[in-house]
């Protein structure tokens, strides 16, 4: 079972009430935070890739440790809060990691990296409408030249019925990945639809 300490969703639980009054004296923003961070996601992308249960879940505890000490060094810094979310959101403790993001995003609001990885959360639900909206806050915030990006905004549109938008993102993907050949291949199947000239496309985008 994995346990962790919390910041804003997450509460350290201790029944040593005069240890928990001496961390609440400690001034935090004294450490460095450079050093915490670089642990923190040095064991995060190591978590990330492994697959044996009880080294991943040991990586995502060292992970999780040093976030939350991030945390209490600068509270305000939104990148935090999001990899907490993903560790909440690869563990399926889906509120807790959308508590997560909703804090980031409320930090920054249009934040492109909060808003991809919010965005990664309600597409893998398949909460496509909701996907789309921190998608696109991404892509007008500094993620248009992003291939994953692209993609899944391609993807949502296409989902959508909404075939020049899907087009659009599909041939911006490609421009990126050009050695891609399935892409080349969906957009060339979308153009033999000759859906811009349909009375099915028109009636859709009513």
């Amino acid at each position: 079972m994995i346990l962790f300490p919390v910041c804003s969703t997450y509460a350290v639980q201790s029944g040593n009430i005069e240890y928990n009054a001496a961390a609440q004296l400690f001034d935090y923003s004294k450490l460095d935070i450079t050093p915490v961070l670089e642990e923190a996601d040095y064991y995060f992308d190591i978590a990330m890739q492994l697959e044996e249960p009880q080294e991943k879940d040991r990586f995502i505890n060292l992970a999780m440790g040093k976030y939350y000490l991030a945390s209490k060094i600068n509270p305000d810094d939104e990148r935090i809060y999001v990899q907490i979310a993903r560790i909440y959101d690869e563990l399926k403790k889906d509120s807790l990691a959308k508590s997560n993001f909703f804090h980031a995003t409320n930090l920054v609001a249009n934040d492109p990296y909060a808003n991809f990885w919010f965005g990664e959360y309600y597409f893998k639900r398949r909460d496509f409408k909701r996907a789309l909206k921190h998608y696109t806050i991404a892509y007008n915030n500094g993620y248009a030249n992003n291939y994953d990006l692209n993609f899944r905004l391609a993807t949502i549109y296409e989902k959508f019925a909404d075939l020049m938008n899907a087009k659009k993102f599909y041939e911006a993907t490609y421009s990126l990945k050009p050695e891609d050949t399935e892409l080349q291949e969906k957009i060339q199947s979308i153009n033999d639809m000759g859906y811009d000239k349909s009375e099915y496309y028109h009636l859709i985008r009513e």
